[in-house]
């Protein structure tokens, strides 16, 4: 009789999950077959095309080997895991090497679309993540603007997110996981990155970012708050945070905490650009303790067609004052005062509530819900 009635409480609970998510999100994806559909894509091809308010699609613990692609005419539209350890979406193209395809298809998600929210989810390349090798192997581009990705994880080894192509498009991350050895997060436009975990999956030689930035954009990339670490013991990985993939760019690291080594010069002084700012403040080792970053480097150099060699110089250091600029407001808000912050920000009036195992939770109208 107790093994009926527990039977019979877990078959109403599940009911209850469903009848929340249904009532809540307007499709559910569960690859066990027990929603609207059994893989991501087809619920994107179903959204309406020029939809103007936020869509919301729900994505049910499970592992969903596919290509996702969001384009520009399906903006306004939020995915939503039920958990980043048990939602993952994956794929093993290569955009790179003799097999190598273009970055729109070759990345495991691909988003053109404007106001996407992402949240609880895996983004993996498993080519990138199982022979920690290159070339270059996506597991995201970010495309569109306003871009907002919280308690997801990131997962490649050379080129694993590439951010907005827009000068000024945008990209907030948030509480994430983000992990590379090669240039794994690249790209344009501004992204503000915020308590994540940079993980480094190589030894040695690699780098962080490698943007590409150009004249026109404001900000280019903060790190704001964030870990760097890697497996085993931290301190015997060694990385520099970046290298200039193009144009003028820009990267700051602010209040960092490195659990791994950064080379002394911190950054690579060549490649294809001359960065305007590679700056940090109050970078501290694993215990806390301020880095000593007096041997920063600020000259770069590349060549010209002639192959001549053209130098430059970039600011290495931050201020306190000059750092107080660097806000989530300033750096995210643009014309539009778009505020990522709201978007994780549990409402006072929920659209509703979502049942996950003991757990009544309240989701707002992005879809989204307060993580642990």
């Amino acid at each position: 009789m107790k093994k009926y009635l527990l039977v019979l409480i877990a078959y109403h609970l599940s009911l209850i999950t469903s009848f929340a998510q249904s009532g809540i999100y307007h499709a559910v994806v569960a690859a066990d077959g027990s929603g609207d559909y059994t893989s991501v894509q087809a619920a994107i091809d179903d959204v309406p095309a020029g939809n103007l308010s936020q869509y919301l699609i729900y994505i049910k613990a499970g592992t969903y080997k596919e290509h996702v692609f969001i384009p520009l005419e399906k903006s306004r539209l939020s995915l939503i895991g039920e958990d980043a350890g048990r939602v993952v979406i994956a794929d093993d193209k290569k955009s790179g090497g003799p097999d190598a395809v273009p970055v729109d298809l070759g990345a495991t998600v691909v988003i053109h679309a404007n106001d996407v929210t992402l949240q609880g989810i895996s983004f993996v390349n498993t080519y990138g993540v199982e022979t920690e090798d290159g070339p270059q192997a996506l597991a995201l581009y970010a495309k569109g603007d306003r871009i907002a990705i919280d308690h997801c994880n990131i997962l490649s080894y050379q080129d694993t997110y590439r951010t907005s192509e827009a000068d000024n498009g945008r990209n907030y991350v948030s509480n994430s996981t983000i992990l590379g050895a090669v240039d794994f997060i690249y790209g344009n436009g501004n992204a503000w990155i915020e308590k994540c975990v940079i993980k480094v999956n190589r030894k040695s030689g690699g780098w962080i970012v490698a943007p590409k930035h150009r004249p026109e954009t404001r900000w280019g990339y903060v790190f704001n708050n964030c870990k760097l670490t890697a497996d085993g013991n931290p301190a015997e990985t060694s990385i520099l945070l970046g290298r200039p993939w193009h144009h003028q760019p820009q990267t700051v690291f602010l209040n960092t905490r490195s659990e791994i080594t950064i080379p002394a010069e911190g950054w690579c002084p060549h490649m294809n650009g001359l960065p305007s700012v590679f700056a940090e403040y109050n970078t501290m080792d694993a215990n806390g303790n301020p880095l000593d970053l007096s041997k920063r480097i600020n000259r770069y150099y590349r060549f010209n067609e002639q192959r001549d060699t053209i130098w430059a110089v970039a600011k290495n250091m931050l201020t306190a004052e000059e750092a107080s600029d660097y806000t989530v407001e300033a750096v995210m808000g643009g014309d539009d005062k778009w505020n990522p912050d709201q978007i994780f920000a549990p409402d006072e009036n929920p659209l509703g509530y979502l049942i996950i195992g003991e757990r009544r939770l309240a989701v707002n109208r992005y879809g989204c819900f307060k993580r642990d």
